[in-house]
């Protein structure tokens, strides 16, 4: 990984793709890490010699992600991700904004702790340029019992609130957080998901196998039932469910929808791609929380994903080190995704499962627009900083460990062929190439 500054530069014949549609070929020019201009390709056109001309034919260019759902593990948990480690896995996926969940040591629950992340965060922010916001829980502990002071939360810069990790099971205590909601306009993400089922994964071969408790999809739909209930008293609020895993809980959230009910969803690109048959025996990384349902399950994720059901793709990033996944019966849930995501959803583009522009709306323009940043990332435009990533689409390769920056190596996509090489990331007047 290199990062170079650059004063002035052009990208030449490369296709433009944003939320509003594909353009191209066009002449990108970028004057002090502004876009001066965009304009139409022409051959003939004189460039000043000092800028440096990059050959965009055959190659697209987007602007760069925003992650909903990134677990940094920081503070306190260096043996599964550092800040320099998760930032650059988040420049290699072509991300420049990551959303930190607070399922940390200590949570992240009071301003005090929000105080000590920013401080162990800042020399790697300052040193890659990539944005990270904070999420705080929704309960101290996150035991899932007395609320946190999310007026001083959100006083002290916090984002959003969530139990990642954990759902919020009591109907009183969540109906304190749609109010909290309500109050500061601080958005609740709700790891949907009711304990106590003692699940690993799906129900399939690897599950049968191995004799392993299956995980159903009741445990999260009936929470989001229970949720989208308690929602209608609280309209003020801002409610979203994190790394959707089923047709069942995607036709209640439909549902919702079209009664007028406000709320977001995401899929993870795991989620996306595999279903519980593609689980491999020998790669515990296929374990995460939700778990890979039926073909059917990401059949209904696609669809949703390209009809706009579901609103933003988010990683569920959560890096473990190879002692806490040595079989599936006792592995910890997780597989990490920065580095994977942008590529995985190329793959759905080639497919024909989802449009150029949709892609970049669930990447990049849509979270942008749900932490209120939209000013700053999520578009390519003229006057704006150039935050972006170049592509070659026509090329493809095996995901294989030397394409992780993560301190963990915990990935589900190991092995699988998939379209499309980042070969820059922008942010104003810098580049960084791999």
């Amino acid at each position: 990984m290199k990062i170079k500054s650059y004063s002035q530069i052009l990208i030449s014949q490369v296709t433009l793709w944003r939320s509003k549609g594909v353009r191209g070929p066009v002449d990108i020019w970028v004057r002090n890490g502004l876009v001066e201009k965009i304009e139409a390709s022409s051959q003939f056109k004189e460039i000043p010699p000092e800028y440096q001309i990059i050959e965009g034919r055959g190659k697209c260019v987007l602007p760069a992600g925003i992650d909903l759902q990134t677990h940094l593990r920081i503070p306190g948990q260096p043996q599964k991700e550092t800040p320099f480690t998760g930032i650059r896995a988040a420049l290699r996926g072509g991300y420049l904004g990551l959303l930190a969940m607070p399922n940390t040591n200590p949570v992240i629950d009071c301003v005090k702790v929000v105080q000590l992340t920013r401080t162990e965060l800042q020399e790697a922010v300052a040193s890659y340029g990539v944005d990270v916001f904070l999420s705080a829980a929704i309960t101290l502990s996150q035991k899932g019992e007395r609320l946190v002071e999310a007026q001083k939360l959100r006083d002290a810069g916090v984002s959003a609130l969530t139990d990642d990790g954990r759902g919020v099971e009591r109907a009183e205590v969540m109906m304190g957080a749609l109010k909290a909601s309500s109050l500061t306009g601080l958005p609740l993400l709700q790891h949907a998901e009711f304990s106590g089922h003692g699940g690993c994964i799906h129900e399939g071969p690897i599950q049968r196998d191995f004799r392993l408790v299956p995980y159903s999809e009741e445990p999260e739909w009936r929470m989001v039932e229970r949720d989208l209930e308690l929602l209608k008293q609280f309209p003020g609020a801002r409610y979203h469910v994190l790394h959707v895993s089923s047709k069942k809980t995607l036709d209640l959230i439909s549902e919702a929808k079209r009664n007028n009910l406000q709320l977001t969803c995401e899929a993870s690109p795991h989620h996306l791609t595999f279903c519980v048959e593609d689980i491999q025996s020998n790669n515990t990384a296929f374990k995460m929380n939700p778990p890979l349902r039926t073909r059917s399950d990401r059949d209904a994720l696609q669809r949703g994903l390209e009809s706009g059901l579901v609103d933003f793709v988010a990683t569920d990033h959560a890096p473990h080190e190879k002692e806490a996944k040595q079989d599936f019966g006792s592995a910890a849930f997780g597989t990490i995704g920065l580095e994977t995501s942008l590529r995985a959803l190329l793959a759905l583009v080639k497919a024909k499962k989802l449009r150029e522009s949709r892609l970049v709306e669930v990447f990049s323009a849509g979270p942008a627009r749900f932490l209120g940043v939209s000013n700053l990332h999520g578009d390519i435009c003229e006057k704006r900083i150039f935050r972006a990533v170049l592509i070659d689409t026509k090329k493809s390769s095996q995901i294989s460990e030397s394409d992780f920056e993560s301190q963990s190596k915990n990935s589900c996509f190991i092995g699988t062929e998939l379209p499309g090489e980042i070969q820059g990331v922008f942010n104003g007047k810098t580049v960084t190439t791999f």
